[in-house]
């Protein structure tokens, strides 16, 4: 029997708080949740917490123009989470621009990814991948140890057949 929507709210609730969690609200101005939804249409990116930490990862603040004019009127909210490192990045990020409040960052992001169009944004958007370079000396040590473990096995399967 599948769990009912209570249910499962309260479980991603729970583990939320497990992993430190905060939901997050921006109050930015109207048609910014509109830009964050066709980039996130352009990126394949369903979750609005995944494409907005994806822009605080990938943003460096001299790379951003200066903060587009502010502007009166009806305004949008962009509720997402993050945890705690997440949040400390956020607010570095808000410092190295020299802006007070995180909801105009977020706005700055948005803004200036969905001014680049679908190509130019997209290194705002990508996941990282990391590499791992493994020394010669460490690889050479690994095959010599698999090498010596393959030739233990042949001898213990020798072993049984006679």
């Amino acid at each position: 029997m599948a769990a009912e929507q209570k249910e499962r709210t309260a479980k991603l609730a729970e583990k939320r708080q497990e992993l430190g969690e905060q939901e997050l609200r921006h109050t930015v101005p109207y048609g910014t949740r509109q830009m964050l939804d066709e980039l996130m249409r352009w990126h394949k990116i369903e979750e609005v917490s995944e494409a907005v930490q994806l822009l605080v990862i990938n943003a460096k603040a001299e790379d951003l123009p200066t903060a587009p004019p502010k502007i009166k009127g009806p305004s949008d909210i962009i509720r997402h989470y993050f945890r705690q490192g997440m949040r400390d990045r956020l607010e570095a990020l808000t410092a190295g621009l020299g802006e007070t409040k995180d909801r105009t960052t977020i706005w700055r992001l948005i803004a200036h990814a969905h001014s680049l169009g679908v190509e130019k944004s997209a290194p705002m958007l990508e996941i990282k991948r990391h590499t791992i370079d493994i020394p010669q000396n460490v690889a050479r040590k690994l095959r010599q140890a698999g090498f010596a473990e393959s030739l233990q096995m042949n001898a213990d399967d020798d072993g049984e057949n006679d």
